[in-house]
């Protein structure tokens, strides 16, 4: 009945702000997740497009790194080939962050594609869709990744090729086996966004949310004792439709991401939603809260009080918000409250949590 209801809900929603049910049609549901938070008690590192600061976006080298830091979760982002393959890749389209414009073979493949719904937006202007490519003839082309930004280190650009999912699934699962975290209670995962739902689903018929589960299904990974026992999964999305396909499919942890473009209801997204992926800004000036620096965040309150956790995006120690200086910017989320992090450079990330825990534990020790 649940199942049921949460599809006739995604079939029938119309935006961010729409009637939902006079209660959350799904209570109690973290307790059930062995993972849905860090038993070490420290908020969780997720690695946004693996270990980026460092090496190119979504490379199986910025994903190996991001482990061997340390990071809890390496996390990527989907897109879908011609044929039918989930490419991890950020944007829908590729000159930002591969080599595509040396590949002169696709000159003729340049487009402009423009697609919005109130959730989320497409732009690529003169660009190449990789839904207009198989992911073979991307990789017989020559096609690799590299930083997108021009301020951080490119000697790996254009040394790797993009991964599929089922790339990163295998890397993971090997290096879970091989070179296991000492000391861990849980092991490193995948925390997987869904890129586009709309787009894909409306303009090329493909709907991404249902390739995902498949392929989860396919490496044994669909359920949360599954996962909790091979490789710990979580979902995420800026689109409601992707969040609640899962929900009428698994048991799997979905998170709410959440733009400061729109309003969102905090009740409604609890009835789907494990926890909440917001841009950073939430945690400073949500609801009339007065800015500070040094105060729990109301809207992390919030969404504790509905049981739900907060993973803000995106913590990058080059580009700093807060602070002049990256440990005290990290420290300043801390404060806020967060249960997670999304980190462009997982080391120095984990390098201040662990040193603002043992503090913790010298002055407990010491009172």
């Amino acid at each position: 009945m649940k199942g049921l209801l949460l599809v006739l809900l995604c079939l029938l929603h119309q935006g961010l702000m729409y009637d939902h049910p006079d209660e959350v049609v799904w209570q109690n549901r973290n307790a059930d997740i062995p993972y849905i938070a860090n038993p070490d008690g420290t908020p969780y590192v997720i690695s946004h497009r693996g270990a980026c600061g460092q090496m190119p976006d979504h490379s199986s080298a910025a994903y190996a790194t991001a482990y061997y830091d340390g990071t809890h979760f390496d996390e990527p982002d989907l897109q879908v080939t011609k044929d039918g393959v989930l490419f991890i890749m950020h944007n829908t389209c590729m000159k930002e962050t591969t080599n595509i414009e040396k590949l002169h073979q696709f000159d003729d493949r340049r487009t402009d594609v423009k697609f919005s719904t109130n959730e989320t937006e497409l732009h690529c202007e003169d660009d190449y869709l990789v839904n207009d490519f198989t992911w073979q003839e991307l990789i017989d082309a020559g096609l690799k990744v590299r930083n997108r930004f021009k301020t951080r280190s490119h000697y790996y650009d254009d040394l790797y090729p993009p991964m599929r999912l089922e790339d990163a699934i295998e890397l993971m699962l090997d290096l879970n086996e091989k070179a296991p975290v000492k000391d861990r209670k849980f092991k490193t995962g995948l925390y997987i966004e869904t890129k586009a739902v709309r787009f894909y689903k409306d303009e090329r018929n493909v709907d991404i949310a249902q390739i995902l589960y498949d392929t989860l299904e396919k490496y044994d990974l669909h359920t949360v004792e599954k996962a909790t026992e091979k490789l710990p999964i979580f979902i995420e999305s800026f689109e409601q439709d992707s969040l609640l396909y899962f929900k009428s499919k698994t048991d799997l942890p979905t998170v709410q991401l959440m733009t400061d473009s729109f309003e969102y209801d905090l009740d409604w997204i609890s009835s789907y939603s494990n926890g909440v992926g917001p841009k950073h800004t939430f945690m400073f000036n949500y609801d009339g809260e007065e800015f500070n620096l040094d105060k729990p965040s109301r809207f992390i309150q919030q969404c504790h009080a509905l049981d739900m956790r907060v993973h803000p995006w995106v913590f990058q120690d080059d580009i700093l918000v807060y602070s002049e200086d990256a440990i005290d910017e990290a420290k300043i989320w801390e404060t806020k409250g967060v249960d997670g992090y999304f980190t462009e450079f997982p080391h120095s990330t984990l390098n201040t949590l662990r040193y603002s825990e043992a503090n913790r534990r010298k002055r407990l020790q010491s009172e």
